[in-house]
């Protein structure tokens, strides 16, 4: 998103009336981007429709343990998609929702609303102490560090017999109880619904703001970043804490709509089955990973060959689309249709000339316009 295009999305806009003309004028919000908002109702709405019309049936169930997953890989675009971070410990916010509302429902009679709220702080807090320390680590190192936390974790959830130990906690609630199975059903599946779309808009407002600006200008040259006065530690961290909270979120809507979490969710078979949502579908597109968590999960459990031999068919899967189209289907799709797969590097690089040229920055942490924005 060039200067340009984000004024004309309402993002940025020039000087008010009245401000100090020269290099140090700094734009302002005029006005919000709508499109957020919009996109995250509509998400939620079509959701919630297409839930209805399934009725509680075994399809729907599937629909909305897919949905639980969507609100995982929304988060997984803004960390791996737009700022390029080698995080793969989804699975272990993931499995901290799951178990943080089964342990609190089951064992300290907290209400399914009330466990969402404290797993929400409890995965802001895990997520705010352990970023502090990982996202210290550059590049390949951070991936290294966080592809460790899942085989730890997983081992102390399956000897740990207050969590169940292999079998797990059953009797997690649904989102919402209604007077009958059926109505539960697709009421919870409304609930998940609204959930992943409050997560999409979230995301969508970070992505068109400024600091989505400055996440792309990290990820396409770090230097770049640094010399336009990013703070990359703290926004490093923020996205990390972000994703991760809604990796949990994504993790407690699963467990309530199984009604049972077991340590599978912290395995690391389940990062790779996050990771090829997010790959097949396209790493930057919202919308795809939504449908690619949706569908996959459905092909994950439509035949018994698959659910079998989930592992090793992901992995292939996974090395395939890596090798061949690492943009995924929404890459494919822009080739096709002869768009240029680089041109944000090429955009970002202007705009960071630009704002070098003017001097329009000075603070950490995103002193300019475009972080003024978020």
């Amino acid at each position: 998103m060039t200067e340009s295009a984000a004024a004309k999305s309402g993002t940025l806009s020039g000087p008010s009336p009245g401000a100090t003309e020269g290099p140090a004028a700094v734009p302002r919000v005029r006005r919000r981007d709508p499109v957020p908002l919009g996109a995250g109702i509509c998400i939620a709405a079509v959701g919630s429709v297409v839930l209805a019309a399934m009725n509680g049936s075994y399809l729907g169930l599937t629909v909305t343990t897919g949905i639980g997953y969507a609100i995982v890989t929304v988060g997984m675009v803004l960390q791996l998609g737009y700022s390029r971070q080698l995080a793969f410990s989804q699975s272990v916010f993931m499995g901290l929702g799951a178990y943080g509302v089964g342990v609190l429902e089951t064992k300290y009679g907290f209400s399914s609303l009330e466990s969402l709220l404290a797993v929400i702080g409890l995965a802001a807090v895990a997520a705010l102490l352990i970023g502090a320390v990982v996202t210290r680590a550059p590049g390949l190192a951070l991936a290294l560090a966080t592809l460790l936390l899942p085989l730890f974790i997983y081992q102390l959830a399956t000897y740990s017999n207050w969590l169940g130990s292999f079998s797990g906690i059953n009797g997690v609630l649904p989102l919402l109880t209604g007077p009958d199975y059926t109505a539960t059903l697709v009421e919870s599946g409304i609930a998940c619904a609204v959930l992943l779309g409050i997560a999409a808009a979230i995301v969508l407002r970070v992505i068109r703001s400024g600091v989505g600006l400055q996440l792309m200008a990290m990820a396409e040259d770090e230097r770049l970043g640094e010399s336009l006065g990013i703070s990359l530690r703290q926004r490093r961290l923020e996205v990390f804490v972000l994703g991760s909270v809604l990796a949990a979120v994504g993790g407690a809507v699963i467990a309530s709509v199984q009604g049972i979490v077991t340590p599978d969710v912290l395995s690391e078979t389940a990062e790779i089955t996050l990771l090829l949502m997010v790959f097949v579908s396209g790493r930057k597109s919202i919308a795809g990973v939504i449908l690619g968590a949706i569908v996959i999960e459905y092909l994950t459990t439509s035949t018994s060959f698959i659910s079998t031999n989930i592992g090793t068919i992901e992995g292939i899967a996974l090395l395939v689309i890596l090798i061949a189209e690492p943009d995924g289907v929404a890459g494919a799709v822009d080739r096709l249709l002869g768009r240029r797969t680089d041109q944000w590097g090429s955009a970002l690089r202007s705009w960071g000339t630009a704002q070098l040229e003017t001097r329009g920055i000075g603070s950490r942490g995103g002193g300019n316009g475009a972080g003024n924005a978020a």
